[in-house]
């Protein structure tokens, strides 16, 4: 079976460098499948889960926002947040997603505004792929 090859980035480190089947990701018009051979794209991405299917297995990862491009079977991820549900810490994750809806609430220039924003909407993501797959 025909595959393409997954490359996730994020600031940080490489998180995924292989061979896959199918990727789903969020956008802002919604989720994408993408298979192998798939038409040369550039998308943003923004706060969700990711699917990455080889043969019957399927992993999930949260990704925060960033960009996609898909050029010659290679899909290239590079996101601000990338990781898998068991290495999300709830709690700390709550307490993130309680202090930038704080700040929300406060005066803000339009940079803290959309930072707090982007932080909250992150929050959101991370608790709702770790709580999908009840990892603890």
């Amino acid at each position: 079976m025909s595959q393409l090859h997954l490359k996730i980035v994020t600031p940080e480190k490489e998180i995924y460098d292989g061979d896959v089947d199918m990727v789903t990701v969020t956008t802002p018009d919604g989720e994408i499948g993408l298979l192998p051979h798939h038409v040369n794209l550039m998308t943003q991405i923004i706060p969700g889960e990711l699917r990455i299917k080889i043969g019957d297995k399927v992993s999930y990862m949260v990704t925060g926002s960033g960009l996609l491009q898909m050029v010659n079977n290679t899909l290239i991820i590079a996101t601000d947040l990338a990781e898998k549900p068991e290495e999300i810490d709830e709690k700390a994750v709550e307490e993130a997603k309680k202090r930038a809806e704080a700040a929300l609430e406060q005066t803000l220039t339009d940079e803290e505004y959309a930072v707090s924003l982007a932080t909250v909407e992150k929050a959101l993501a991370q608790l709702k792929v770790k709580r999908r797959h009840h990892i603890h």
